[in-house]
């Protein structure tokens, strides 16, 4: 199989032709794991066209187990598809831009098996960059994450009202469907990520609660529930925390792009909103902040679908999603346990995909930044009655 940059310069030959294009690769600081990425450059009229490229990485051994190929096929569908019907029902509603949900620009992509390829413009160059993934987000920068994510959401109610076939041929296409396969590798990694924060929990009693939590003969239904609808359905973004998401600032706002839609599902809004504060927020934020974040969450909500004609009453009621808040804290605590390692991973101890390499690199060794924000979690989560 051809190298990563190779595969990215098909596609810029096809899109651009002969020209002389410059491509560079680029790190994730461990933020990425699923595709080599590339800055690239391409001379036009005199001009530079600046865009970015990720490329398929995922080892064969461990496409099957990660659905690789569903990973890379949804994002490509999110822009070929689900990204013209939102602009569609922003420009029906003539939703001013400063109050729009923006995709980044789309270039092209290659669908190939094992060689999937996605060319989008360079954020960058707007002056959009990373938050430290191993900082929890202030105020300023939480705030405007959640506004684009209720406007995303939003989004999805209007697809539904205005073109429901359409709409429920999406959600069936974007509906999760694949659960891991339950042979012994993945029961003793399953083991093992219990067993890494288990023991970095300060508090004994607490241990014995999420033990048990943990290792309940329904927790892979439990998991598996995190990915799927309760009483609404929409896209979910499924990954929406700070490393996939761009900020920049401008006129004395932080303004927020979300990028990196490879986990995009039908599902329930609220997930989305639990893992981004649970991923990107810590103990002392959450102090702070975290009633202030749902409540701010469902009042852009509200003016979303507003703008988009929509009574937010019909579709999502107050006690609605304060009743799957609720609910899905539980799961929420599950999923922390697998994707913080992950979140908190030192840049060298990144998990490997690529090449011959297994799902056991999911098993990371917990560090002390892990240690923290997971004993702040659990801290809350007692604070509320969750455990």
């Amino acid at each position: 199989m051809p190298d990563a940059e190779t595969i990215l310069r098909d596609l810029l030959h096809k899109a651009f032709g002969g020209a002389d294009v410059h491509v560079k690769a680029i790190t994730s600081g461990g933020a990425n794991y699923t595709s080599a990425l590339y800055t690239v450059t391409v001379p036009q009229n005199g001009q530079s066209l600046k865009l970015f490229g990720k490329v398929a990485i995922v080892g064969e051994k461990m496409r099957a187990v990660m659905n690789a190929e569903n990973l890379y096929s949804t994002e490509q569908y999110i822009y070929t598809k689900i990204q013209k019907v939102f602009q569609e029902l922003q420009e029906k509603h003539d939703i001013p831009e400063k109050y729009r949900f923006v995709f980044p620009k789309f270039y092209g992509c290659t669908p190939d098996l094992g060689s999937e390829t996605i060319l989008l413009e360079d954020l960058t160059i707007r002056g959009f960059g990373t938050y430290d993934r191993l900082q929890s987000v202030d105020w300023e920068h939480a705030a405007s994450s959640v506004t684009a994510m209720a406007r995303f959401h939003a989004l999805s109610f209007a697809y539904k009202n205005e073109y429901p076939e359409d709409y429920e041929e999406a959600t069936k296409r974007l509906m999760h469907k694949y659960d891991a396969p339950e042979d012994e590798s993945s029961v003793k990694v399953w083991e093992k990520i219990i067993g890494g924060a288990l023991s970095v929990v300060d508090d004994e009693p607490t241990r014995d609660k999420v033990a048990r939590l943990l290792t309940a003969e329904n927790g892979s239904e439990e998991f598996a529930k995190y990915k799927m609808p309760l009483s609404v359905v929409v896209l979910t973004h499924g990954d929406y925390r700070p490393s996939n998401l761009l900020f920049r600032r401008v006129g004395g706002n932080v303004e927020t792009i979300a990028v990196d839609y490879q986990t995009v599902h039908a599902g329930c809004p609220i997930t989305d909103l639990l893992y981004f504060i649970f991923c990107g927020t810590d103990e002392q934020f959450r102090a702070q902040h975290y009633e202030q974040l749902l409540d701010h969450y469902y009042t852009e909500l509200t003016l979303a679908l507003r703008r988009l004609e929509i009574d937010v009453n019909d579709v999502y009621p107050r006690e609605t999603f304060d009743s799957e808040i609720k609910e899905m804290l539980p799961s929420t605590l599950r999923v922390c346990v697998v994707i913080l390692p992950i979140v908190m991973v030192d840049e060298a101890a990144a998990p490997q995909v690529a090449g011959d390499a297994d799902i056991g690199s999911f098993a990371l060794k917990p560090n002390e930044l892990f240690a923290q924000r997971f004993n702040g979690i659990l801290r809350d989560f007692v604070k509320w009655g969750v455990i």
